[in-house]
């Protein structure tokens, strides 16, 4: 997975199943060490995960194990995850619970000693950051300064199960409880010169209208994409995330008319009735771009 995939499906990495069915998709994986994966079968999971890394390069992303716990649930085992599965192929690595800049750095430390270790050039590979606690939100903007600091690569990612457990509150159909931090992310990336983040999964397989409305709202708060829990999730994300024909329509009358009028040395016009300023004419190139990134 690179940031610029709108989906992704995250696989629990000790069920064989399960890997054997998400590798037949086609769709960016991220091999999950962590919550799906109980403390007995770590190891199993560790294995399995290394070997899938090294049949299908460019296309796994890790997801570890916390570097500390705070709660009465987890492992803190993200050093032995990143030196059993760091190897060349690795498409990045998703970092739970960085609850401030020393956790981010301590993630990114042992991230450095694995690929040093298994020959992989130092900094190559990408690391995602998951804002899950109540600490991690109200350290969001150090974060994110922080991991643009990274000498690699380096995205947010929201996670709404995990903060609802910490704020003891239920995550259900109503997404709204937990509207302010989701909202924060975009804003904390943009600021910090980072690309999109990723918003949170969604937990019910069953709700294919609570899944589109899930999406389509992180969509509109600038998120880039979401990853699934469930293949029969896959063809909704990306279609929510996918630019319409419509937009792609919009966006490119803005771009041609913009080249227009460039030659005549004005600044804003009118297109269609609608002011078009520099700032309209940059989301339009965005769009126009991202039809090459990601959402096919």
């Amino acid at each position: 997975m690179t940031w610029r995939d709108v989906v992704s499906l995250f696989v629990p990495a000790h069920v064989a199943r399960l890997r054997e069915k998400a590798e037949a998709l086609g769709v960016p994986l991220v091999l999950d060490l962590e919550d799906a994966v109980p403390a007995a079968e770590k190891e199993t999971a560790r294995h399995a995960a290394a070997e899938l890394v090294g049949r299908l390069p460019g296309r796994c992303t890790l997801r570890i194990n916390p570097v500390a716990v705070s709660r009465a649930f987890g492992v803190a085992a993200a050093a032995d995850d990143l030196a059993a599965v760091v190897r060349p192929g690795l498409a990045g690595v998703v970092a739970p619970k960085i609850d401030d800049v020393e956790t981010l750095h301590r993630v990114d430390d042992h991230l450095t000693g694995a690929e040093r270790r298994a020959g992989v050039a130092e900094g190559s590979v990408p690391l995602g950051a998951v804002i899950e606690t109540a600490k991690g939100v109200v350290d969001l903007p150090l974060v994110a300064r922080a991991g643009a600091a990274l000498a690699r690569p380096f995205g947010l990612s929201f996670g709404a199960g995990d903060l609802t457990t910490d704020l003891g509150i239920d995550w259900g159909p109503d997404e709204s409880v937990f509207d302010t931090p989701r909202a924060l992310l975009p804003i904390a990336s943009r600021a910090a010169g980072l690309g999109r983040p990723r918003d949170t999964v969604f937990a019910d397989v069953a709700d294919v209208a609570g899944l589109r409305a899930s999406a389509a709202r992180g969509k509109a708060l600038g998120y880039g994409g979401k990853a699934a829990i469930h293949p029969a999730q896959i063809d909704v994300i990306r279609e929510v995330y996918r630019p319409t024909a419509r937009q792609l329509g919009w966006a490119r009358d803005v771009v041609d008319a913009a080249a227009r009028h460039a030659s005549d040395g004005a600044g804003a016009f009118l297109l269609d009735g609608r002011m078009i300023d520099d700032p309209v004419v940059a989301r339009a190139r965005e769009l126009l771009a991202s039809t090459t990134e990601g959402h096919e």
